[in-house]
């Protein structure tokens, strides 16, 4: 058994419940670079499956991730992506995936992707290299680029979502991840892309709470703070997005 996984139990338990009716099975993020908090950080794994799920499929997933959220604490933040195999080449297909207590389709981004393609945790079958097509150093800033022309384009145009700590801390470290991605061409992890927030001009008492709720700290906070908080991360994270971007 690969070493990193002994910190995630629940990849284990969820290959016994999947069994052999998945193709092969995978952890990146976080576990695979060595950067895992517990009860903090989410584990990224993925599946490859031969066929697209169909609805029969899917409930029986559901309940399988359902059962061990319920079973184990450890799998609060278990998300896994179920990836059809013929469909890996088309970066913007849209594969069912476990996360955030739902199942529901997302594409296979090109973070992910890289990682896998790295150095990933395989709990069985054939390595990443042999059904992912390759990548260079191109082709990652482009995924870093993507990442924030997609999602966390769409993010900064809700002032609401910006109040709550997930938010700010999410966003805020993919800012410094995708800097120093898009600037060195290489993987980072977010302990290094946090230390970078205070280069690109984070204030010190918000990039304190991103490390402190990172640690595993409660960090309390007032409604009034929580609203100004909110608004100078949103206004920070659009700023670097269109510098990024540019």
């Amino acid at each position: 058994m690969d070493p990193r996984l002994a910190r995630v139990p629940a990849v284990a338990a969820l290959a016994s419940a999947l069994g052999d009716t998945v193709d092969g099975l995978y952890v990146g993020g976080s576990v695979a670079s060595g950067d895992y908090h517990p009860a903090v950080s989410d584990i990224d794994a993925v599946a490859l499956v031969g066929d697209p799920l169909g609805p029969a499929a899917r409930r029986v997933l559901t309940h399988t991730h359902q059962e061990l959220s319920r079973a184990r604490v450890d799998a609060a933040g278990l998300h896994c992506a179920y990836v059809v195999r013929r469909h890996v080449g088309d970066v913007g297909h849209r594969h069912w995936t476990w996360a955030f207590d739902e199942l529901f389709r997302r594409p296979f981004g090109g973070i992910a992707r890289a990682e896998l393609l790295a150095d990933p945790v395989v709990v069985h079958g054939p390595h990443p290299r042999q059904w992912l097509p390759a990548m260079d150093v191109d082709d990652l800033r482009d995924a870093a680029r993507a990442e924030l022309s997609g999602y966390w384009t769409r993010a900064v145009r809700k002032r609401a979502i910006w109040r709550q700590d997930v938010y700010v801390d999410h966003g805020v470290t993919t800012v410094g991840r995708a800097d120093l991605t898009i600037r060195d061409g290489r993987l980072v992890t977010k302990t290094e892309a946090i230390a970078h927030l205070a280069d690109l001009g984070l204030p010190p008492e918000i990039l304190a709470g991103v490390r402190r709720r990172r640690a595993g700290d409660d960090v309390p906070i007032s409604p009034a703070d929580r609203e100004t908080r909110g608004d100078d991360v949103r206004r920070f994270v659009r700023v670097q997005i269109a510098r990024l971007l540019a």
